[in-house]
């Protein structure tokens, strides 16, 4: 009698669970049927296409119709309920004509990719980095010249350190009797005081171009040169000069060239304060250049200019440089140089001397 009356309660737990599937299938099943296109005939001879909803009862159908919206119909006016049967032909139809949407819509999302790309290559070309351009660049063959940046370290009572920027350009076709040269420098100092207070001592650069044209076999040449510097080591605020000469050039082989002439013109002198080489005067000039490369990455190089007034021979000037030069590949090099600058008077018999011992990295283009 135990065992009958434990085991009831277990007989009904799994009907009830059975109830319950059978239950949520024909919910499911009702739902699909009532969700799908429903054609209702009534009594009156009226047919009516519609989706019977789930409010639907024994005593009443609720349709809902896209052309005359939810409407209540009772149950004693319908003749019968089907579902709505759609032609073949329609459905191939339909079908096709989203084939042709699914295609046409394909075909306008790769053109608007495509349009994107191109916007993107567009960006990415205007954005490209100035260093591959740099890279990319090339100069003209007619064109040689080179860059120079060299530091000096001194020590002592009072300590400096000075950073110099040097630049040359030399445009010279093959045959042709022009020749242009573009040069300049600037030069930075930072001392340090006897307190430890570092400050910018000197700010010290100039610019020259020179023009020559050949005659006579490439031996002779005409010259015309324009320069200008600011050495406020010297106190120098401005130096101007434009001059024109002649000169002669020897170069026996590509390994060794020597030249040598003579300019005269005018110079505009300003100083730091009075005195009585302030002003526009004459200016006469001698020049040299040689350059000798005993080997194919080395070279060495000397220049020598010097000028004075012809109506005061105690006012001269002169700039001494020598160099060894060596080209460590097609990009860089190395130089090791010696600079003179002697000013014999500045004005009031002032003489200014400097000399520089540099050692520069060299970038050649």
């Amino acid at each position: 009698m135990i065992n009958s009356i434990s085991f009831c309660p277990f007989l009904s737990s799994i009907a009830m669970r059975c109830c319950a599937v059978l239950g949520l299938l024909a919910a499911l099943l009702s739902g699909s049927l009532l969700a799908a296109p429903q054609i209702v005939s009534l009594s009156s001879g009226e047919r009516l296409v519609g989706e019977v909803l789930s409010q639907s009862n024994d005593q009443v159908v609720v349709l809902k119709s896209n052309l005359l919206g939810e409407m209540t119909i009772q149950r004693a006016q319908i003749v019968k309920i089907e579902p709505q049967v759609i032609p073949a032909e329609k459905l191939a139809s339909s079908a096709k004509t989203d084939s042709r949407k699914a295609a046409l819509k394909q075909v306008s999302n790769q053109v608007e990719i495509a349009e994107k790309m191109t916007e993107v290559e567009q960006i990415l070309e205007e954005e490209q980095p100035l260093v591959d351009k740099l890279f990319a660049f090339k100069a003209p063959k007619a064109w040689s010249g080179n860059v120079r940046m060299g530091m000096n370290i001194s020590s002592g009572d009072k300590q400096w350190t000075e950073t110099a920027l040097r630049g040359k350009l030399e445009i010279k076709q093959q045959g042709d009797p022009n020749f242009y040269r573009f040069t300049g420098t600037y030069t930075y100092r930072e001392t340090e005081r006897a307190n430890g207070d570092t400050y910018k001592s000197t700010d010290r650069y100039d610019g020259a171009f020179i023009y020559r044209r050949s005659f006579a076999g490439d031996n002779w040449f005409i010259q015309n040169s324009l320069s200008t510097r600011v050495d406020q080591v010297k106190g120098i605020d401005r130096e101007v000069q434009e001059l024109a000469g002649v000169g002669y050039k020897i170069k026996p082989s590509n390994q060794f060239e020597l030249l040598f002439g003579t300019s005269g013109g005018l110079e505009e002198y300003q100083t730091d304060s009075e005195n009585t080489r302030n002003g526009v005067n004459q200016v006469l000039n001698v020049f040299e250049e040689f350059t000798w490369k005993p080997f194919t990455r080395t070279s060495f190089v000397q220049k020598f200019n010097y000028y004075w007034e012809p109506d005061d021979t105690e006012r001269y000037s002169y700039f001494l440089t020598a160099a060894i030069r060596i080209r460590l590949t097609d990009l860089l090099g190395f130089e090791f140089s010696y600079n003179q600058n002697y000013d014999n008077d500045i004005g009031n018999g002032n003489e200014k001397n400097d000399t520089v011992w540099r050692n520069a990295l060299i970038v050649y283009f």
